[in-house]
């Protein structure tokens, strides 16, 4: 099954609002915002500069960025269309803050307008990240800052029990929506081929025992497994009723490192 998140126009309908409601749940996941929290917190961003977010989607994380920064230029690009519609019909009133469509891959920016360029959620979604990475490195200014966080898609789980069948969901979203389940163990070779210098890497653990933030998951497995015939919607729908359950009984329990790397443009 090919990643979805590679080219969410090419979804479906259903699956296209299952992506962008999951995005948006995520970003304002109580368990999500200090992953984002931390590496905002580590940004030095000069008086009126400029962050570049790189997949952007609904633009959750980017308006986040936006408020925190309220004196810097803020810019969201998103290479679906229809996502990038849905982040400017809920950009609000920030003056400092675009959305357009664009390319990781190829940016129609110039060299070196950027102090900050932020990959979230992105790498571990494409065959091939090193073109992103550099692309992103290219719209930097020297000095300036590339963040990536991505999550540990190896090491995630939802499974309390051995056969349980959340768990299996899990191994069904990670097999069918993530591109390299493996990319966050392999960021520093990576940023490092890209000439900048890794100032800081860490890893939060993200663990949801309660609330809808891991509930895009299970409905992104469902509909997948629904479409390619090998469940039918009734099974899906109890799969997403089980998760509901657990979420009100106190049961629920879902595991996912996050990974976040910082690294350093050279000075000219």
């Amino acid at each position: 099954m090919s990643d979805p998140f590679e080219n969410v126009d090419a979804a479906s309908p259903q699956m296209i609002d299952i992506i962008a409601a999951g995005l948006e749940t995520r970003a304002a996941d109580e368990d999500m915002l200090p992953v984002i929290d931390e590496y905002l917190g580590l940004l030095n961003l000069p008086e009126g500069g400029c962050i570049v977010d790189i997949g952007s989607g609904t633009g959750g994380i980017t308006r986040r960025i936006a408020d925190r920064f309220p004196a810097a230029s803020v810019m969201g690009l998103e290479p679906s269309a229809a996502l990038t519609q849905k982040a400017i019909d809920l950009a609000g009133d920030r003056p400092n803050l675009t959305f357009s469509v664009g390319d990781g891959a190829a940016l129609d920016l110039e060299d070196a307008v950027a102090d900050v360029a932020i990959l979230h959620t992105v790498l571990s979604h494409v065959s091939n990240p090193e073109p992103l990475i550099a692309e992103a490195v290219r719209i930097l200014r020297p000095g300036g800052t590339l963040v990536i966080c991505d999550a540990d898609f190896s090491k995630a789980m939802m499974g309390i029990v051995p056969g349980d069948p959340l768990g299996s969901c899990c191994e069904a979203f990670v097999a069918g929506s993530v591109t390299d389940p493996w990319l966050a163990g392999k960021l520093k070779p990576l940023v490092g081929k890209a000439g900048v210098s890794v100032s800081h890497f860490s890893v939060r653990n993200r663990v949801v025992t309660s609330g809808m933030g891991a509930l895009a998951l299970v409905r992104m497995s469902g509909a997948r497994l629904v479409a390619d015939g090998v469940i039918g919607q009734p099974l899906a729908d109890a799969l997403e009723a089980e998760y509901l359950r657990r979420a009100e009984a106190g049961t629920l329990y879902s595991f996912l490192p996050f990974v976040t790397l910082l690294a350093t443009k050279p000075s000219a």
